[in-house]
């Protein structure tokens, strides 16, 4: 059996930004839910769950100072009123496309149309659409419904997103008649619509169609009906679980397709166990083919002559009587009595030598057969096939593999952990050394998204099996995860915070996201939130100018909300203030620069540093008598003035911009004077 996959099938635009936003909601303070589930699929319902993002049926579940993810169905706008009116954190992850349906209807209902909606009247994105039009709108789910219509002058009609366009189009035509003016947008997403089209041309290749997808989602149940019609035997699965190897008999190519709701590592998971079956059917033939081969040599073997067939026996005994010749497969002892760069030769207690080719003599790559085994070596190998002259083609690297694989199987069946060491980077994950070759799923790294994985190469972890097949010929037979086990440690790092965590604590931190109202320090085991206000003692208009993710900190406790499992910390409680730094830097009788800043009818405020400002008296600001501080100065203006005094109590400074200019004047004076002497 062969197995196809459609050129389009699984998440669609919407669904992966819904996923994205949910993801990135996981790490964010507080409590959050899904008015009801964020698409129609239970794996990812599930995998949210996990992450502390559960869905509800209504508003009243979701406790005060929460925040809700609007799905990527969308909702009427009362709900999102009534959200914003309990004071819910709200995320909107309604698809774009969703919301341009909404936009339309709520300009047909302002231009006076009557509106037709193609849909399942129960679902949740048309029950939405019905909230954008004050519920003034008819639904229709198929074309017998369109009598119960009313006749109008103005009719607009709209369609459910993941509907079929063949009906709709068809009920377009069909309520042609019905309004002296109609308006028609196909708002059917095109995604839908090519995954129909993909669907449909595997069929044509195909004996059997596997569709993946949730039982209520509506586009997975459209491709199922539209699979169905074109004659071939179609299944609707959730998961791999669901699938039977009864379905495959006499099946010789079988395909895939599924829902814009259904995540990769679904697909991945089907597309995995009917490779399982295709393997599995492959070794049946070879085995048909292997008796076929033995029933003919033994036909041939019967129309021999006696007497050659005496004689085959006799050297047959012969040499069994001195030793049991091994077969194919069989791990024997040998010797190793020549190494060379590229082969081992090894003496296996025969008459003929055996060989380990370079390539079979070791799991690790290996450049010199002389730099792993010497002469006199004892080892283990496998017969891999007899050539013509005797020789015996060994594998050690293959009695190695089923020793680490039986070592794994054991690790499996008892759920125990295995170290391993993660070795490259590739298409949907990582490829880990246990011994033997392991997949780690990109979706298995962590417990959420993983932007960079390059920065887990070449580090060791400790992993759990997911998944074990030693029979397996594409893929890995091993395939890990770590989420458990990051899950587990996270759970009781964060025990372990909320024990000693106290308000007026200094703790080493590290940035683990920038946002625009501040920075999420991990603390180790739990984040805090830094908010912006916190960051310096002058402000900062984004947290970015001046921290970076990845940054290692010290931070201040400001406090500790354990209801709310929040804590809010500050950078600015560590730093000096402006006022310490200016006590530190300003002495009387300097002369430095300054800006006016404001302007009082008793003088100018000039800023030396930000958060640092000087009061220059209008007594001070010329040397003639001043009425209006404005007539000789102005906000902005650059000035030079000298200091009088600094009160480091009252965080006052003394200025005059009348003595800093004596002094200069002075200055010019000396050095005039000096020059006059010299020459």
């Amino acid at each position: 059996m062969h197995t196809l996959i459609a050129s389009q099938a699984g998440f669609c635009a919407g669904v992966k930004r819904a996923f994205k936003i949910a993801e990135e909601t996981a790490y964010d303070q507080g409590k959050w839910y899904t008015l009801g589930p964020l698409v129609h699929n239970e794996s990812v319902v599930s995998y949210f769950r996990q992450r502390g993002i559960n869905p509800v049926e209504n508003l009243n579940e979701i406790p005060e100072s929460a925040g809700i993810i609007i799905r990527s169905h969308g909702v009427a706008p009362d709900i999102i009123r009534e959200a914003e009116k309990r004071g819910l954190n709200i995320k909107d992850a309604t698809c774009p496309r969703v919301s341009r349906v909404h936009e339309i209807v709520q300009t047909l209902v302002a231009e006076g149309y009557d509106i037709v909606i193609f849909g399942d009247p129960e679902h949740p994105e048309v029950k939405g659409i019905l909230g954008w039009c004050g519920g003034q709108a008819s639904v229709i789910s198929n074309v017998n419904e369109i009598i119960n219509l009313k006749i109008s002058d103005r009719l607009g009609i709209v369609s459910q997103t993941t509907r079929d366009e063949k009906e709709f189009f068809q009920i377009v035509n069909g309520m042609a008649g019905l309004a002296h003016e109609i308006k028609v947008f196909n708002t059917i997403c095109s995604a839908t619509q090519r995954r129909q089209n993909s669907a449909l041309e595997l069929c044509s290749k195909v004996d059997l169609m596997i569709v993946v997808g949730g039982e209520y989602s509506s586009n997975t149940t459209t491709l199922f009906k539209e699979c169905l019609n074109t004659g071939v035997r179609t299944y609707l699965v959730q998961d791999a679980a669901d699938i039977s190897p009864q379905w495959f008999k006499g099946v010789s190519t079988a395909g895939i397709t599924a829902g814009a709701s259904t995540p990769d590592w679904i697909i991945k998971e089907v597309l995995c166990r009917m490779t399982e079956y295709e393997e599995k059917d492959i070794q049946s033939q070879a085995q048909e083919q292997e008796v076929k081969a033995q029933e003919q040599e033994s036909n041939t073997s019967e129309q021999s002559s006696e007497e050659a067939n005496n004689e085959l026996f006799a050297r047959m005994e012969a040499e069994m009587a001195e030793y049991e010749t091994p077969g194919r497969g069989d791990v024997i002892k040998g010797t190793i009595i020549q190494v060379l760069d590229d082969e081992v030769m090894v003496d296996v207690g025969g008459k003929s030598e055996g060989i380990v080719p370079l390539r079979e003599l070791s799991l690790a790559p290996v450049e010199s057969a002389k730099d792993f085994v010497q002469v006199g070596d004892e080892i283990e190998v496998m017969i891999l096939k007899w050539d013509d002259d005797g020789t015996i083609l060994l594998s050690k690297k293959r009695v190695d593999s089923k020793k680490v694989l039986d070592e794994l199987e054991d690790v499996f069946e008892k759920g125990e952990t295995i170290q391993g060491t993660v070795k490259d980077i590739v298409k949907g994950g990582l490829i880990v050394d246990v011994g033997v070759v392991g997949f780690l799923p990109a979706s298995h790294v962590e417990d959420g998204y993983v932007k960079n994985l390059d920065e887990y190469k070449d580090k060791t972890f400790d992993f759990k099996i997911i998944e074990f097949n030693r029979n397996k010929r594409r893929g890995s037979q091993v395939v890990l995860s770590r989420r458990e086990l990051v899950l587990a440690e996270k759970q009781q790092q964060k025990q372990e915070f909320w024990s000693n965590i106290e308000e007026g604590q200094t703790r080493p931190g590290k940035v683990k996201r920038i946002v625009d109202y501040g920075a999420f320090i991990d603390l180790g085991g739990y984040e805090g939130l830094l908010h912006v206000s916190e960051l310096d003692h002058k402000r900062v208009e984004h947290p970015a100018d001046v921290l970076q993710e990845g940054e290692e900190l010290e931070v201040y406790v400001l406090g500790v909300d354990r209801e709310k499992e929040r804590v809010s910390l500050s950078r600015k409680k560590l730093l000096k203030s402006p006022w310490e730094i200016a006590v530190e830097t300003y002495s009387e009788g300097d002369i430095v620069d300054g800006t006016i800043v404001r302007i009082a009818p008793f003088g100018a405020f000039v800023e030396l540093d930000p958060g640092v400002d000087g009061l220059v008296h209008i007594s001070q600001l010329a040397d003639y008598r001043v009425e209006k501080p404005e007539d000789v100065v102005s906000v902005n203006q650059q000035v030079k003035v000298k200091i009088l005094s600094v009160d480091a109590n009252e965080k006052r400074i003394g200025l005059s911009i009348r003595e800093a200019q004596r002094d200069e004047e002075q200055q010019e004076v000396e050095e005039y004077m000096e020059q006059q002497e010299q020459e």
